[in-house]
């Protein structure tokens, strides 16, 4: 009779665990199924034919930094900006009515350079100095390439054709 009550014990622990087991993952898909309905209703999640809408996407890292922001800005259009660990902007990806541009920050976050393509200028490169400076612009206006380079009042030193 001993061997029996220790199957009936040991079977009564394994059905308890289970039963913990399932109350956890009920309360955890209740508790999904709430902050999906919570965002259903406030309008900030839309389901349709398999796709997420949103007006705004923030990506965090592990201790809650902002490490990337989807969004369309007014002026701007679509954009991406990546933060470094730092917090500071990486890269930045925009697309404004007059052309995409793509602009790149050194660690402490100021703008070095700028790439876009406008229909007004045609492609076009500026590097910065330290100091945000504009000081080398590499362009295609038309048929034509032009290099400039600039001081740091920012007038031309030199610059071709």
């Amino acid at each position: 009779m001993t061997c029996d009550m220790t199957d009936v014990t040991a079977l009564q622990r394994r059905i308890a665990g289970l039963e913990r087991t399932n109350r956890v993952a009920a309360g955890i898909a209740g508790a999904l199924a709430l902050a999906g309905l919570a965002l259903w209703s406030t309008g900030s999640l839309r389901a349709a034919s398999g796709e997420v809408a949103t007006s705004r996407l923030v990506l965090t890292d592990a201790a809650g930094g902002t490490r990337a922001i989807l969004s369309v800005v007014e002026g701007f259009g679509p954009s991406l900006v990546i933060y470094g660990e730092n917090g500071k902007a990486g890269a930045a990806l925009a697309f404004p009515p007059e052309g995409p541009t793509l602009a790149m920050y050194d660690r402490n976050g100021q703008l070095r350079l700028r790439m876009a393509a406008t229909e007004g200028t045609g492609p076009s490169l500026v590097l910065n100095d330290a100091k945000r400076r504009p000081r080398a612009q590499l362009s295609v206006i038309g048929e034509t390439p032009g290099l400039v380079l600039l001081n740091d009042a920012g007038q031309p030193t030199w610059k071709t054709p």
